[in-house]
């Protein structure tokens, strides 16, 4: 008979998986980098100059990337069960961040999608609210 907490079962699956790949793997969040990611694309094929000056800064930083791997590898094999530890801490954090905030599981096209009904929907009604004051208004002007 399991006499633990329920969730603690869980946490082993959990622990294999890092705080970065869950929050790249939310749709809100990976529906946003395929946006940014096709209009870079695109910006890059559709003005040469942009593209030269784009690949020049690709090239560094994967150059500086490299450098900064090889050069923190030490360090982060020392701080290994500190940084586990805290990516545990930042799981458990974005579980509950992800409870709260249930938009954090939509693509980013349902958010803009569901923002511009509502701002449209709140501008109609208080133009209509408006509307009705001013009709108001000049109808008590005429008839007095």
């Amino acid at each position: 008979m399991d006499t633990s907490e329920p969730g603690m079962a869980q946490p082993k699956a959990e622990e294999q998986q890092s705080i970065g790949t869950r929050v790249a793997s939310l749709p809100l969040v990976s529906s946003a980098y395929g946006m940014v990611s096709t209009a870079y694309a695109s910006t890059k094929e559709s003005h040469p100059y942009v593209k030269s000056v784009c690949d020049a800064a690709e090239k560094g930083v994967k150059t500086l990337t490299a450098a900064a791997v090889s050069g923190a590898q030490p360090i982060l094999t020392k701080l290994e069960p500190q940084i586990s530890t805290a990516n545990e801490y930042a799981c458990k954090g974005l579980d509950k961040l992800e409870e709260k905030l249930p938009i954090l599981q939509q693509p980013t096209e349902k958010l803009i999608s569901d923002t511009k009904q509502l701002v449209t929907s709140t501008v109609t009604g208080a133009k209509d609210v408006l509307t009705s004051t001013v009709a108001g208004a000049k109808d008590a002007v005429t008839a007095g």
